[in-house]
């Protein structure tokens, strides 16, 4: 079998799910579902700074990336296409592995690693032989971050607090997993151990990078369990590296690894892709460089899914999601460049997110409304562990649209925000969305967009007085927020 059959070897349902009757509305309740035979490993593929249009099985984006691995993961599972993550990384991820809004976890910003700058060395040296790099313009969210913050001191942006729990923990204390993270961590700071968070946070072993991104893709620092290593070759390649070498170790107990890729984030850069051409200069056409990494993306996760023996990845959960939004720099239509990652709007906010395996139906498709945080309760579900019943969640279990794909929507809205840890939720700016109207509240003011005629929000309603529907719409986003807000009061 070659790498491409085995790319796309069948995830074919092994056992059906009952429809667990979850809200949107937190929730408490434990879920100890019954399960038929070996528990499923579960492999999180998470991209960076790669929004749903850049991605063709989803029909969304003008001109997607070649992703034929991806392609065939949509095919033999199911897709959602109307899933919000937060704007920017930290966030999206504390959501993933907590089933909780950034309000309740207090990650609303990327995470600075505060109070740990001394103790992080500086920048290794290049490699000689580098390809050139783009470094991120960060203008855009320091206009923004100012936005969000009542002062104009910069605030301190905190990690994931140590008292929450995280699904590795989860699944390794009531569902017996082998755990691992290899790849993005950016969670870390000075209150929840550092360079020992991820292990803090469940997983029993973790090659991670603990900020926004590589000091370069081609030589950086490492954290391997705790101790910093400088490495050097090329970032995502040396990932499935020790991805596969760990997954090469397993002994009979079912695993979770958490495999965050750092692209397409910056610093951009043109790899060596297999099967297509790439433009000469990164810098001359930044939609066709970021492309180019995210068909490098794709290659990578197919060398993954290669490498695991097929009886295994018959009994294998495959997640990819998105973390945020495209740049604007590289965002397709129909999103905006001044509307992309780090915004509220779809730009921002709008993810790809793909299921398949066991249980998974191939093929399937569903534009109901999910949010990040729903992949924690529908792991939980998917391998048998039991959600935490000391805590409010936010996560609904997508296991009912396994059961039936053409179901409606359990969520009757979508939520996403964004705000500094330091000055606290109600500070910052929010969006809610009921899969018609979209408002969005910012420091500056209130935008409402009916997304089924305006996917690319250039049309704010009230921007030309407030009709009674568009009054009635703002009223009711507005309550569904503040009813949400207080019940962590």
């Amino acid at each position: 079998m070659n790498l491409a059959e085995k790319t796309i070897f069948s995830l074919l349902m092994a056992f059906g799910l009952a429809a667990c009757g979850s809200s949107d509305t937190p929730s408490n309740a434990p879920a100890t579902p019954e399960r038929n035979g070996a528990a499923p490993n579960i492999l999180v593929l998470v991209a960076d700074d790669a929004g749903v249009e850049q991605f063709a099985s989803f029909n969304i984006g003008t001109a997607p990336a070649p992703t034929p691995n991806l392609d065939a993961l949509a095919a033999r599972g199911m897709q959602f296409s109307t899933v919000w993550a937060q704007p920017l990384c930290s966030p999206t991820r504390a959501t993933l592995l907590t089933g909780r809004y950034a309000f309740r976890t207090g990650v609303g910003w990327a995470t600075l690693g505060a109070g740990v700058d001394a103790e992080y060395p500086e920048a290794p040296e290049p490699f000689a032989d580098a390809l050139p790099e783009i470094l991120e313009d960060l203008s855009t969210v320091r206009g923004i971050s100012k936005e969000v913050r009542p002062v104009d001191a910069p605030p301190a942006s905190y990690g994931l607090r140590r008292d929450e729990i995280a699904l590795p923990q989860l699944l390794r204390e009531t569902a017996d997993y082998a755990t691992a993270a290899i790849g993005k961590w950016h969670l870390g700071d000075s209150r929840n151990g550092w360079l020992e968070h991820p292990g803090n946070a469940g997983f029993e072993h973790y090659s991670v990078n603990m900020r926004n991104q590589p000091e370069s893709f081609f030589s950086w620092w490492e954290n391997v369990n705790g101790a910093l290593e400088h490495r050097t070759g090329y970032t995502p390649q040396r990932k499935v590296d020790d991805a596969i070498a760990w997954l090469q170790d397993r002994d009979d107990r079912p695993w979770f690894l958490w495999m965050a890729f750092n692209l397409p984030h910056y610093p951009q850069h043109l790899p060596e892709v297999n099967g297509i051409e790439t433009p000469g200069d990164a810098a001359a056409d930044q939609r066709a460089t970021l492309d180019a990494m995210i068909a490098r993306l794709d290659q990578e996760i197919g060398r993954l899914l290669a490498a695991i023996d097929e009886d295994v990845l018959e009994n294998t959960i495959v997640v990819f999601v998105g973390d945020n939004g495209t740049t604007g720099e590289s965002v397709d239509p129909p999103f905006h460049p001044d509307r992309a990652k780090f915004t509220l709007y779809e730009g921002g906010v709008r993810v790809p997110l793909i299921f398949a395996g066991p249980s998974i139906p191939a093929g399937a498709s569903s534009g109901v409304l999910v949010n990040t945080t729903d992949v924690f309760a529908t792991i939980a579900e998917l391998a048998g562990a039991s959600l935490p019943a000391d805590r409010m969640l936010d996560s609904v279990s997508l296991a009912p649209y396994f059961a039936n794909p053409a179901r409606d929507s359990i969520r009757t809205y979508q939520f996403a925000e964004s705000f500094h840890s330091e000055y606290g939720a109600i500070t910052g700016s929010y969006a809610v969305g009921d899969g018609e109207f979209k408002l969005i509240s910012k420091r500056a003011g209130l935008e409402l967009y009916d997304l089924g005629a305006d996917l690319s929000e250039s049309r704010n309603l009230l921007a030309d007085g407030i009709s009674a529907s568009e009054q009635a719409a703002v009223e009711k986003l507005e309550e569904i927020a503040e009813t949400l807000r207080r019940s962590a009061e």
